[in-house]
Formats: structure tokens, C-alpha cells, sequence
């Protein structure tokens, strides 16, 4: 599987033919929870409160769009639109999900490194 992220003004350096441009992720990690109270001894009657849809984080290479993130990170823009893509692995690749983030933010921007090429965690807030 492939992930690809195309953050809006923000070229990266994939080159697969349906997301040339875009940004290579190498992990994407996200979820929604919700608190579930129930009467002791009781499981008919839960009550469950609204959902917490979490930030989005990615890690990838550091790459040409690096600086950029980093930048964006720094200043606080709001209203991005960010497009995630999953794909099949093989050529040329299927898209089997699109996540698209509207009203982004990156709310946390590191780099870490041991040597190696280093590799960037971002986190994306959003609102819908």
C-alpha cells in the first residue's frame, strides 16, 4: 500500500502517475473516540457522549516539501484543504480510499533522525 498526501500549495516529490507532485507518507495514523457510561450491571441502557475525531498524523522522508510544511507549521495558516490518498501497491496503483481534511491546520511538525535521511512527524488538525 502507498499513502499519498496532497497538501494544499505544497508540492512533494511522488511520481506515480495518478499523484505525481504529491507528498509520500510513510505512516498515517487517525481515529475517532467516544466515552460509553453505562449503569453498573446494566448493559441496556449505555449512554454514549459525541465523538472526538482525532488529528491526523503522517511521517515521511524529508523532502522538497520539508521546508514548506515546516513554514506552514510555524505560521498558523488556516483553511487548507488536504487530500489523502491509499492506493494498491503495484503498478500503477488503485486508489481504494480518499480522506479529504478541510479547514487544515499542522498543529505538530518534528524531525528525527539517527544518521539516516531524516524523517518528519506532522499532525494535521481539521474540521471537517
Amino acid at each position: 500500500m502507498a499513502i499519498y498526501v496532497n497538501y494544499d500549495g505544497i508540492p512533494g516529490e511522488a511520481t506515480q502517475q495518478d499523484h505525481k507532485k504529491w507528498i509520500d507518507v510513510l505512516s498515517l495514523s487517525w481515529g475517532v473516540g467516544r466515552g460509553i457510561s453505562t449503569v453498573s450491571g446494566s448493559t441496556n441502557n449505555r449512554e454514549a457522549s459525541e465523538p472526538s475525531v482525532s488529528e491526523v498524523s503522517i511521517v515521511k522522508m524529508f523532502d522538497a516539501s520539508s521546508p514548506k510544511l515546516f513554514t506552514e507549521a510555524c505560521t498558523g495558516n488556516v483553511g487548507k484543504t488536504v487530500k489523502i490518498d491509499l492506493t494498491t501497491t503495484g503498478s500503477p496503483g488503485v486508489t481504494y480510499c480518499t480522506y479529504t481534511l478541510t479547514n487544515a491546520l499542522i498543529s505538530s511538525y518534528s524531525v528525527s533522525t539517527g544518521g539516516d535521511r531524516p524523517t518528519e512527524s506532522v499532525s494535521i488538525s481539521f474540521t471537517k
